[in-house]
């Protein structure tokens, strides 16, 4: 009879301490944001671009952003596309073509282009809010390594008022991300396929966007480099600079 009721106990404490340890959706949205966001960085980065058919189109970039409202961005290669830049202030976004010295507002949907016909849009490439400053979250799933989040647009005017993420519960990295829209049917599928520990942060390094609309159509972000900083000089994010 002492053995049932210490194991009794055991099972209730156990139970208990769980329940307590236990994260919250918001929890894990807050591990993941801290994850992806910084005061400032500067990174460089390839981007390749495969449509159907195999063909397969690669760009460097190099890049500075700040806070949730700036960011500058240039090509360095290809040739033809090297010197475009992109800049973003608040939620505005400039390209500049520097053969043609001519600067385009980029607004409204616009923003949800694909870059280059690729499968980020200006939106994925620019965007900084938190995922707790967008979305409602439920966990549908947890298991001893992952935890599966449902999240749910608090604007659903967004580009993916619905997405579905896959936790890992070692990294508190999103490791895939499944991305949908106003109806909640899949558009596009994000893998991340190799992280790199940055001080206190595990960061992607090398990211896949899958369309799931066009057969054999994606494009990886790969990071060649980042630098986490606090700030940058004041001029940094500004059409002067832009236009220089």
């Amino acid at each position: 009879m002492q053995t049932r009721i210490l194991l009794g106990l055991i099972l209730a404490t156990w139970f208990l301490a769980s329940s307590v340890c236990a994260k919250t959706a918001d929890e894990w949205l807050d591990t993941v944001d801290r994850n992806m966001t910084y005061k400032a960085a500067e990174w460089e980065a390839r981007m390749i671009i495969h449509t159907p058919g195999g063909r397969e189109r690669e760009f460097g970039l190099i890049g500075k952003v700040e806070g949730e409202t700036r960011a500058l961005m240039e090509y360095t290669d290809p040739p033809r596309e090297r010197g475009v830049r992109y800049l973003k202030r608040d939620d505005q976004l400039w390209i500049y073509f520097p053969r043609q010295d001519r600067t385009m507002l980029v607004q409204g949907h616009m923003l949800r282009e694909g870059v280059q016909g690729g499968d980020f849009s200006y939106e994925d490439m620019t965007e900084s809010k938190t995922l707790r400053d967008k979305y409602t979250a439920s966990i549908v799933k947890e298991t001893d390594s992952t935890v599966v989040i449902e999240m749910e647009g608090k604007d659903l005017s967004m580009s993916y008022p619905y997405r579905k993420i896959f936790i890992d519960k070692r990294t508190g990295v999103a490791m895939r991300t499944i991305l949908s829209g106003v109806d909640n049917q899949p558009i596009k599928e994000m893998q991340v396929r190799e992280l790199k520990k940055i001080g206190n942060r595990q960061y992607p390094m090398d990211t896949e966007i899958r369309s799931l609309l066009v057969e054999d159509k994606w494009t990886r972000w790969i990071m060649t480099d980042i630098r986490f900083v606090d700030s940058f000089p004041d001029g940094t994010f500004t059409k002067q600079r832009l236009e220089e």
